[in-house]
């Protein structure tokens, strides 16, 4: 069992979640499946330590539907547990971008700061009459 914030996610639920993962993102082209990604493993615990509240809803999706084929699953979460389906979705795609290797092949460098040009268009005369009047505002 791997810790979560102080709660546990038993390694037959993350074999079952691995299991699910990749019907839900198998590999294409040079994309990896879930499973091949690794997010049952450490990818899985940066999203639970974010999100602790899934817990609960993967627990409960799991021991409802452990015994089920995948695609089985999938359908009867989506149909009787929303809540335990939307943890599934949240937990496989959460795990699965936080894979490097799926980040670089899709050329995801992170938030960057970013220097904003003005359009040459924009009449900074215009801009400028603002800036010294100064904010105003009216009481609502």
């Amino acid at each position: 069992m791997t810790a979560t914030t102080g709660r546990f996610l038993p390694a037959e639920c993350r074999d079952w979640l691995r299991e699910l993962a990749d019907d839900l993102i198998p590999a294409a082209g040079p994309m990896p499946s879930a499973a091949a990604a690794g997010i049952d493993s450490g990818q899985l615990d940066i999203v639970l330590r974010v999100l602790p509240n899934l817990v609960d809803d993967l627990l409960r999706a799991w021991r409802a539907t452990a015994a089920l084929p995948s695609g089985v699953a999938l359908k009867q979460l989506s149909e009787l547990d929303e809540a335990g389906h939307q943890a599934v979705l949240l937990a496989v795609a959460g795990s699965y971008y936080t894979n490097r290797t799926v980040r670089d092949l899709l050329g995801y460098t992170g938030q960057q700061p970013r220097t904003v040009q003005i359009a040459e268009d924009i009449d900074e005369d215009l801009l400028l009459r603002v800036v010294e009047r100064g904010p105003i505002h009216r009481q609502a």
